[in-house]
């Protein structure tokens, strides 16, 4: 059975600056019609950082929608056009303070499939050193550095809640498992890798 969805007709019922919201009917996969409500996002990019003192460099914000600070790897949305390895350089730079020697793609992640088109596209950043940063005008945050195995025990003890800096932190946890410390100087001195899938 075939499960695809066929878009009927679609309406715009906001356009923001983030995101924009549709509402589209659709022909289902057993000849029927149902809604949809589907929010349209350029996507973003998220780096788990790696600095010589084989530390990980987080970000402490304050996320409005949940009312409360969260742990995040430093993460933000393209740019129109921008390539999701650019995007990331310049997070990582503008969030954290931190140039990388390398930028090894970790893959793609989902976040959200039943409404929105959201692509988050992860990377291990190694040879991470410092630069200026320079966040957003409306963005506060605060700069905390830990070693990867304290941050995974704190994912499953479900003190970091965000999905994109869980999957992050353990697909950078089995790349550097499977590297070594001479394969994370390797992969500093090469080319970016392929995506993990």
């Amino acid at each position: 059975m075939d499960l695809t969805e066929k878009m009927l007709k679609t309406e715009e019922v906001f356009d923001g600056k983030v995101i924009h919201v549709y509402n589209d009917e659709v022909r289902l996969p057993n000849g029927g019609t149902g809604t949809r409500e589907v929010v349209r996002h350029s996507g973003g990019a998220c780096v788990c950082a790696i600095d010589e003192n084989m530390e990980i460099a987080f970000v402490r914000q304050f996320r409005y929608a949940y009312g409360m600070e969260l742990l995040e790897l430093p993460a933000g949305k393209l740019e129109k056009g921008e390539e999701p390895l650019y995007a990331a350089a310049r997070e990582l730079r503008e969030e954290a303070g931190l140039a990388a020697e390398d930028l090894l793609a970790l893959g793609e992640m989902y976040p959200s499939p039943g409404y929105t088109d959201e692509i988050i596209h992860m990377f291990l950043a190694v040879g991470a050193k410092p630069c200026d940063a320079n966040p957003d005008e409306d963005e506060f945050l605060r700069i905390e550095k830990m070693y990867i195995g304290d941050a995974l025990d704190m994912v499953f003890k479900g003190e970091i809640k965000d999905a994109k800096t869980q999957i992050c932190l353990m697909k950078a946890y089995i790349m550097i498992q499977s590297l070594g410390e001479q394969g994370m100087q390797l992969a500093a001195d090469g080319e970016p890798s392929e995506p993990l899938n």
